[in-house]
């Protein structure tokens, strides 16, 4: 199993959204429950100026089928990206399991799903790590595409 980190538009728009016959109902249950992987690449742009700390969620060792160990093996080994991407320091990647289209015709979707966990470029490899209480900037997002 490979893996490749796909890019995607920020203006992704997910669904034309069905009418009310049984057909397009059914269709409109089956990509409301439809989950994939996402990801969020940011980098590092300084420190908050604040005198409080920010609550994270930790990061998990696994999200869904996907280890970390085996996430680091791919990203420290093989060129996984779709795009011109060269990593710099402090670089994050957050790596999401969740619903494609979490609100759909403005109905958030009642079952909870979402896992991440998030790594971190440092000394010239990707490691498990996160930056807390810092600024981060967005370079891009996408989802991950499985090719066998």
């Amino acid at each position: 199993m490979k893996i490749l980190f796909v890019e995607r538009d920020e203006n992704f728009v997910p669904v034309k959204y069905p009418r009310n016959t049984k057909e397009e109902k059914l269709i409109f249950k089956e990509i409301y429950l439809e989950a994939e992987y996402k990801w969020y690449l940011s980098r590092y742009v300084g420190e908050w100026d604040l005198d409080f700390n920010f609550s994270h969620a930790a990061s998990l060792e696994k999200v869904k089928d996907l280890s970390v160990e085996y996430l680091l093996d791919i990203l420290n080994n093989d060129y996984c990206f779709d795009f011109d991407y060269e990593p710099e320091e402090g670089d994050i990647l957050d790596i999401q399991y969740d619903y494609k289209y979490p609100d759909l015709r403005h109905i958030p979707n009642r079952y909870f799903i979402r896992c991440s966990t998030c790594v971190m470029f440092r000394d010239g490899k990707w490691i498990f790590d996160r930056y807390y209480d810092v600024k981060l900037k967005r370079i891009t997002q996408g989802f991950i595409k499985i090719v066998s």
